[in-house]
């Protein structure tokens, strides 16, 4: 495969590809979860798997490397190309990535101390030595060899950062002595058969001057844990307007981790050093990227995990690496998964049309006019005072809606537009109603300037955003003009392009086609349509429990609820709904799931003949739809564990016998813990297995499969805390077959 750099993107063999991944560390995941961790990013819509190579990970003592078993880097890249993704290869030798000395060796360290990181001879002796043995596993999975690795990083934050608590230098104060020694790695890689571009993180001026085939990197913590929140930028166009070439967000923040040590007591608890990550602000950070003309995103951390032994940075919890990141330690999805999630779909199926486009500031302008209401749920009504106060556009900086476009030359209906809108912020949001889109004409197929929407109130509830398409080719002939819904998915149905819309049900939605006939229109649920041409239709709708279906000779529109939509699993061709996790085919689909109760709803056009895999199956199809139910138990038990629940002074404690006959036919037992303490810590057989220093502000999990393989005691202590409980669940991994 051929890989090309170009100015606004990256080409892969001459195809535009949006790089769209996450951290997954293989240090902190054990590696018979490497490829599950990895799938569940992929049902993300995730291409891509960044990893930091650990130098501390792989050579505890000089001349002493280990490559085998959890530490085989080579079958964990090997593992991301057996599930056709790709690899963003950060190298090091510092990687920072909250491991203790950044990833260095301790070794290194205490021979070296401050020469570590520099040019100093003996580093790069050790160095080099490493970098040959990370060299030897990527020259033959580059993309070039028909790899999965796209893209390598030297170092990281060279000139920027040190690590935390560690106190191990930013590099030198030197830039050229920076520069020199970032060019000591390039060197190295590139005469030993690396070439494929690299992502620089580094502060070094003028790069371009040392480097060849570069990709800016960036990213964007929307919280951070060293002082107030703050909130999201207002969307620019400095870097867009001055880039050379394109820019992956290397880290865009999937949460952040909380620092312990020990005092001063911060946020209402004992130990809490950090901020809760409301998944609306990871959106957030995501719809500012993509407005902003960033032609890839990776989210830091993905996946939660824990430290191997004394890996840890020494500011954060000694074993768990807790990022509140959209998969936690015991692979739960957060609800920030979902947020993700959606946006991962969009650019599956629309990613080149984004990577098409250009950020603009002025081919739109939002204004809202409405006042604010609690919305339907609150039994508001929306139309209160509108003919006496609807007042003026509201233009406190506080409260605005923020927007940006980006746009096309506009020439067809087939070039797209994108608006993004963004109604949420950590200090919060007011619901906004009737709020208007008013376009120039330069960016249109036309020559004259529009407001949407044109038949209906345009409303963003609290904490919410929304990526409004315009000029939207769906299928050879067939258009989308407009909607005020967030396009989700597209694929082949039964002979027609399929084409999937989302929204909140709380609010109304306008859709406006251009088709070669609007003859044939077959709707299935409450659905307006308003033919207004031979051509043109616009349909109004609310969304509902179940899909709207709207079926043209050539297009079929399935409008549904956005949170409906963050709970579609691809089945082969074709998705289901299910609050159980999917994937699998359409003879064998398999969910992991702690619930006992199943219920699934399948889009296929053909009923399937359900097999087996499930208690009290009950099945339905419904014809109108397309769309099979089925409903059931799996029969799941869950084990009794005694535990004995004791104080010592101002700490809880709680101990229990576990051992391997817990974990009998089942994946994994999750025991969940709600605690308001200043720390918790897990021991089995007086060896530290777990701890959470978060308090009663996120719930502790911990997995039993890899601790109760052998019998022994587990104890759980909560120190200075009032409440301390515990909630065991078994993890189960069914089948459910059909013929």
């Amino acid at each position: 495969m051929n890989l090309t750099v170009q100015k606004d993107y990256i080409e892969i063999d001459g195809k535009p590809v949006f790089i769209y991944g996450g951290d997954l560390s293989y240090c902190r995941v054990p590696r018979k979860y490497w490829k599950e961790r990895m799938l569940q990013m992929k049902a993300a819509g995730m291409n891509t798997v960044t990893v930091y190579a650990v130098w501390a990970y792989h050579q505890e003592a000089p001349g002493v490397f280990n490559f085998e078993g959890d530490r085989d880097l080579a079958a964990f890249i090997d593992t991301i190309a057996e599930c056709g993704m790709y690899c963003i290869y950060r190298m090091g030798p510092f990687v920072h990535g909250e491991f203790r000395n950044g990833g260095l060796p301790q070794w290194v360290v205490d021979e070296l101390g401050t020469k570590a990181r520099t040019n100093d001879p003996q580093y790069l002796k050790y160095a080099e030595e490493y970098y040959n043995k990370l060299i030897e596993i990527a020259k033959p999975r580059q993309i070039s060899n028909g790899g999965p690795i796209i893209i390598i990083q030297l170092e990281n934050e060279l000139g920027s950062a040190g690590c935390k608590g560690d106190d191990l230098p930013r590099g030198s104060a030197s830039v050229e002595e920076n520069a020199k020694h970032l060019l000591f790695y390039y060197d190295l890689v590139k005469k030993n058969g690396i070439n494929v571009p690299v992502l620089d993180i580094n502060h070094i001026p003028d790069k371009e001057k040392y480097f060849d085939s570069l990709v800016d990197a960036g990213g964007l913590y929307p919280v951070n844990c060293f002082y107030c929140d703050g909130d999201l930028s207002d969307f620019s166009m400095n870097w867009w307007n001055q880039h050379t070439r394109p820019k992956i967000t290397i880290e865009t923040g999937g949460g952040m981790f909380v620092r312990y040590y020990d005092t001063p007591a911060y946020r209402n608890t004992n130990s809490f050093q950090g901020p809760l990550v409301p998944p609306e602000m990871i959106e957030g950070a995501l719809n500012l990227h993509l407005a902003e003309g960033c032609s890839g995103i990776n989210l830091y951390i993905f996946c939660d995990g824990q430290n191997p032994d004394d890996c840890g940075e020494s500011m954060l919890p000694a074993k768990n690496m807790n990022y509140q990141a959209p998969i936690s330690v015991v692979g739960r999805f957060r609800k920030s998964y979902y947020a993700v999630k959606r946006t991962g779909w969009f650019l599956r199926s629309f990613g080149q049309e984004l990577l098409n486009s250009s950020p603009s500031d002025n081919w739109a302008k939002v204004r809202y006019t409405g006042i604010a209401h609690p919305g339907e749920r609150n039994g508001g009504d929306l139309f209160e005072y509108y003919d006496t106060d609807r007042g003026e556009a509201q233009t406190e900086p506080k409260d605005q809606i923020k927007y940006q476009a980006r746009t096309t030359k506009g020439l067809n209906l087939s070039e797209s537009n994108f608006l993004f809108l963004r109604n949420a912020s950590n200090l919060g949001s007011s619901w906004k109603r009737d709020v208007k889109v008013l376009v120039t004409p330069s960016k249109l197929a036309c020559e004259v300037f529009h407001e949407y929407p044109k038949k209906t109130q345009l409303e963003m509830p609290p904490q919410t955003l929304k990526t409004m398409p315009f000029f939207v080719r769906l299928a050879k002939g067939n258009f989308l003009e407009y909607s005020t819904a967030e396009l989700l998915d597209k694929r082949e149905f039964n002979g027609k392009t399929q084409v999937v819309l989302c929204d909140s049900k709380e609010i109304m939605t306008e859709t406006r086609l251009v088709l070669p006939s609007v003859e044939n229109i077959r709707t299935v649920g409450n659905v307006l349509v308003m033919k207004e041409s031979p051509n043109t239709v616009t349909l109004i709708a609310k969304m509902e429990r179940f899909p709207i279906i709207v079926e043209t000779d050539d297009l079929r529109l399935v409008l549904m609820d956005k949170h409906y939509a963050e709970e579609l699993w691809d089945v082969g061709k074709d998705f289901a709904w299910s609050e159980t996790p999917l994937s699998g085919s359409a003879k064998e689909i398999t969910c992991v799931t702690e619930k006992n109760e199943f219920c699934m709803e399948w889009m296929t056009p053909v009923k399937p003949q359900f097999e087996s895999g499930l208690n009290d199956a009950v099945e339905q199809y419904d014809e109108e739809r397309s769309i099979y139910r089925l409903s059931g138990n799996f029969g799941l038990k869950v084990p009794e564990i005694a535990w004995k629940k004791s104080y010592d002074g101002e700490d809880i404690v709680l101990t229990a016998q576990v051992g391997p006959e817990l974990l009998k036919d089942v994946k994994d037992v999750v025991l969940t813990l709600h605690h308001d303490g200043m720390i918790g810590n897990a021991y089995f057989n007086g060896a530290l297995v777990s701890d959470h220093a978060y308090g009663k502000f996120l719930q502790w999990e911990i997995g039993l499969n890899g601790i109760a393989e052998t019998s022994g005691e587990l104890k759980i202590i909560c120190t200075k805390a009032t409440v301390c409980n515990v909630e065991a669940a078994v993890q189960v991994e069914k089948v459910l077959k059909f013929r």
